[in-house]
């Protein structure tokens, strides 16, 4: 009698001939064992290490557990910190050569963290540290490394500031650099990080001599052609374009005294700079002289109040100015790191108030033949481009940034056709173009010296935001209405406005306005105020005596009383 053959369990694996397929609920359960047993194991090996460190343990036995924890997931820095401090005692306790040994040893378990993951910032941190504390660094061999994990991504910023550290510390020269950034850039013009290192190693290799921190001009031109090559090739890489940007860039500015201002009624001078600083600190001091006369004791005050930096600065005069005296001189000097810069203001026996202000260009900058011809031909190049890619946004974006270089009044026609395109094309970014153009329109207005007048119209023109507040201080009236307007931040910079229209905008709040000593007229009719709060910040408004709010949604919730209550010192208000 034959024995029948025993069919496997379908349990088993075959179940009448068919292998049985776990299903999605079965897998997903499986894997959450897999994670949970794992996630225990790795756990318990923290709280291990984290045992031995509260315990100040700093042995072989850390340095392994530390290890295979990190193997497992390089980024938690506890660990890395317990592992340097463990790496730290050994090397105190350890003769050169075995500290040599362990740092070659750290360095291997650290190329195999990197093979797992090559963009881990602990694993980058951890190796600069180790080489600073290393008896003899191998640099050639670390700068080998970069370059081999630049091969697998070329893009890995991790990886290029370590090569920043590696190059700092080896000596590498700053020519050499820039031209791995050439033979980077060449084999793939989509990377970023080349083309942010070459911005910061032109002025280093090519130095202007005029002592601005950007690159001599003639190299600066050389790069547009370089630049043009990139975004011709790939018109929609985001790369190139920035780099171009930075080409066009006017440098840092040199710390000036741009405006004098001095008032009799009240008494007190502002001070404008052509960049934000912190009065009294980091080598920045302003003293003022009256008479020839240095005043003791004066105390500077920024405009913006709730920043420690800014570029207007004010103090009082209070018994050290004279009503109906002979022409009195006030003379500001300016000592920095950078220089000292004295400048003096007269004001007459018959006046009330004097300025000097610098007869410098606002928006434009002196250019040589070289450079208005090399950007003149960019602009060609990317409407050609812009021809062959129509709705590219960096094409037109770009344009407009050329037409703002060589001549923003001759070109604001053309810069406001193209900002009104750059909107369709790229909508996401809507906002942000619209107050580009703000930013744009007051630049003109500034470019033609509109703010020196002691009334400024800026009415009708579709603003979305206000910029360069600080260049309309010594304005007393200024007209606002009919824009786009929804904040008022730097309305704060208005340290002598008396008369402000901002009817029919879409204001929400009076944030921005609390504190203009001389605002005494002010219009809001036809805003978005609902409430109360909206109002308050006028309550700081000391000298604010006539108030228009017709049209806000405010005056339909609380009466004339009501609102007078929350700004006592209005003598007239329109409700």
């Amino acid at each position: 009698m034959s024995t029948p053959l025993s069919v496997p369990s379908a349990v088993g694996g075959l179940g009448h001939g068919r292998l049985k397929v776990r299903t999605t609920a079965e897998q997903q359960e499986l894997k959450r064992q897999e994670r949970t047993q794992k996630l225990n194991k790795f756990q318990a090996g923290f709280n291990r290490a984290s045992q031995k460190r509260l315990n100040k343990e700093y042995d072989k036995e850390s340095l392994l557990i530390t290890g295979q924890l990190l193997a497992a997931n390089p980024d938690v820095s506890t660990l890395w910190n317990y592992r340097r401090e463990i790496i730290q005692h050994l090397l105190d306790v350890k003769p050169k050569e075995e500290a040599q040994l362990l740092c070659s040893e750290e360095q291997e378990f650290l190329e195999a963290c990197l093979r797992v993951n090559p963009k881990s910032y602990g694993v980058w941190h951890h190796r600069s540290w180790l080489l600073n504390k290393m008896p003899t660094p191998d640099w050639k061999t670390e700068l080998q490394l970069c370059n081999k994990f630049l091969e697998y991504d070329e893009r890995n910023f991790h990886c290029w500031d370590y090569r920043r550290f590696v190059v700092k510390q080896s000596g590498v020269s700053a020519e050499e650099e820039l031209e791995f950034t050439s033979d980077k850039i060449s084999s793939n013009f989509s990377n970023y990080s080349s083309w942010y290192y070459r911005s910061k190693l032109l002025p280093v290799v090519h130095p202007s001599p005029d002592g601005s921190g950007r690159a001599a001009e003639d190299v600066l031109l050389k790069e547009f052609q370089l630049v043009q090559n990139a975004f011709f090739t790939d018109p929609n890489d985001q790369s190139a374009w920035f780099y171009h940007r930075w080409l066009l860039g006017k440098g840092e500015q040199k710390l000036e005294v741009d405006c004098l201002y001095v008032s009799l009624d009240p008494p007190k001078i502002i001070v404008r700079l052509t960049k934000p600083v912190k009065v009294g600190s980091n080598g920045v001091a302003l003293s003022v002289s009256v008479q020839g006369k240095q005043l003791s004791n004066v105390h500077w005050q920024n405009s913006a109040s709730s920043s420690l930096y800014g570029s207007l600065w004010e103090c009082s005069l209070q018994d050290h100015l004279v009503h109906g005296s002979d022409c009195q001189d006030i003379a500001v000097e300016l000592n920095s790191s950078e220089h000292t810069q004295l400048v003096t203001c007269a004001l007459g026996a018959d006046q009330s108030e004097a300025k000097a202000v610098s007869s410098s260009s606002f928006c434009c900058s002196e250019m040589t033949a070289a450079k208005t011809e090399t950007l003149t031909n960019e602009l060609e190049s990317c409407k050609q481009l812009e021809e062959l890619e129509p709705n590219n946004k960096w094409a037109l974006l770009t344009i407009v940034l050329l037409m703002r270089a060589i001549d923003p009044l001759r070109y604001q026609d053309d810069t406001s056709r193209y900002i009104e395109k750059l909107q369709d094309v790229d909508s996401v970014r809507r906002n942000y173009y619209r107050d580009l153009e703000s930013k744009y329109k007051i630049e003109n207005l500034l470019e033609r010296r509109l703010h020196y007048e002691n009334c400024v119209e800026l009415n009708g023109i579709a603003l979305t935001a206000l910029y360069y507040m600080e260049y309309l201080a010594t304005v007393s009236e200024i007209d606002f209405s009919s824009n786009k307007l929804s904040s008022l931040g730097q309305c704060c910079h208005l340290r002598c406005v008396k008369c402000l229209v901002l009817d029919d905008n879409v204001i929400v709040s009076c944030d921005g306005l609390q504190g203009l000593p001389l605002l005494e007229d002010l219009s809001l009719r036809n805003n978005n105020i609902s409430t109360i709060e909206g109002l308050q910040p006028l309550n700081a408004c000391a000298q604010l005596r006539k108030l228009a709010i017709n049209g806000n949604p405010v005056t339909q919730t609380h009466d004339c009383e009501q609102l007078k209550l929350v700004i006592p010192q209005l003598s007239y208000l329109s409700h």
